[in-house]
């Protein structure tokens, strides 16, 4: 018999297998490379985003007045962002005085009369439309500054997480204008007056800022809390009038090495700032609940572990609630509860589990700046 030339059955199977061994191992680099400049295109944009927020705030804190026109408070506000009556979002608020250019006052006395010709009624603003408004010359003064920061939403169950950040300025010599340093200024739901502010971004989930009192050590790490005398605040009065409410956040302690205001503004020798945030589009990534957890739990379980952030001692956030996670294995998170100032709390399956790019900031503020009245 001839020989008969070609693949035989078994030779053309074991090709293919060989084949999608092949093709499989090529998609999973694919896969992985893929995920890996997918994250690092996610941390670029929430880097830049943060970065925009605090070089303007760092602004703002180098300009500090330290005399007796000056001002600074930093106090912890809660919300309800369910609806079930409870306060179980915070967020912290800032108000402050600083030095600012003939330009700058310039700017917020026109806007200050720009609103007040527009609640004037319909007339005004027609005439306000046709002829623009044009402020007096202002020379170099002060500012009154205020961020505070609101709930994206209250009926969105995956967006009530996340803060949106507001900033409103005025000149303090503005006798037009409501202070924002007036207790009636925020009301009982702790939002500023309309067109008070104005929107910087939103996809806030976390904010921190801290102040180093004159016996606060910061050079080997920022404490708080138990740290005592060498801690730092996590909310602060330059004029130890009692205005950041104890009562609303255990944040609003004063430091105890702080001394009293004698007729000047007593400001922190530094102020470290930390804010994370996440993107519309990354929620559309993020994992969720596969069970519910309640409030003694030391884990989670997920739909799928790989889209939780892979640090160490990363931290998520669940309803209100930031924990920390300490390990990931497959589907099942192990976590520490109620970190960040926030307390344990029952979570339904479907939560989402939230989690962005941390960067901080740290500004040295000059204390010792004369003030000569001129």
């Amino acid at each position: 018999m001839s020989a008969r030339r070609g693949l035989t059955l078994v030779e053309l199977v074991l090709a293919i297998f060989l084949l999608s061994l092949l093709m499989l191992a090529v998609f999973q680099l694919f896969d992985r490379s893929l995920s890996v400049w997918r994250r690092g295109e996610t941390r670029r944009a929430l880097l830049e985003q943060s970065s925009v927020v605090l070089e303007s705030l760092a602004l703002d804190l180098r300009g500090l007045e330290p005399g007796s026109q000056g001002d600074f408070v930093v106090e912890w506000v809660r919300f309800d962002t369910d609806g079930d009556g409870l306060l179980e979002t915070q967020w912290p608020r800032l108000r402050l005085v600083r030095q600012a250019s003939a330009a700058e006052v310039a700017r917020a006395l026109a806007r200050s009369e720009a609103a007040v010709r527009r609640a004037e009624g319909a007339a005004a603003a027609a005439e306000l439309a046709r002829e623009p408004v044009i402020a007096a010359p202002a020379s170099p003064g002060l500012l009154e500054v205020v961020w505070t920061i609101q709930p994206a939403s209250l009926t969105q169950p995956d967006a009530r997480s996340e803060g949106v950040i507001y900033r409103g300025e005025r000149a303090l010599s503005d006798a037009a204008s409501q202070s924002f340093f007036a207790p009636e200024f925020f009301g009982a739901s702790q939002r500023p007056p309309a067109g008070a502010t104005e929107e910087v971004t939103g996809g806030l989930l976390w904010m921190q800022v801290l102040c180093a009192a004159q016996t606060s050590v910061v050079n080997d790490g920022w404490r708080t809390g138990a740290g005592g005398l060498s801690a730092a605040a996590p909310s602060w009065d330059a004029h130890g009038l009692g205005r950041p409410d104890r009562d609303a956040h255990a944040w609003n302690e004063p430091h105890p090495g702080q001394p009293a205001a004698k007729g000047r503004a007593l400001l922190p020798r530094r102020v470290r700032i930390e804010l994370e945030f996440e993107r519309p589009v990354d929620r559309l990534r993020r994992t969720r609940l596969r069970e519910p957890a309640d409030n003694q739990d030391a884990f989670l379980v997920v739909d799928d572990g790989r889209r939780l952030p892979t640090e160490p001692g990363a931290h998520v956030l669940v309803g209100a609630e930031w924990m920390r996670v300490t390990s990931i294995d497959g589907g099942r998170v192990s976590v520490q509860r109620a970190q960040r100032g926030t307390s344990a709390a029952p979570h339904p399956t479907g939560s989402m589990v939230h989690w962005g790019t941390s960067l901080v900031r740290e500004v040295p503020i000059a204390t010792y700046r004369d003030d000569w009245n001129l």
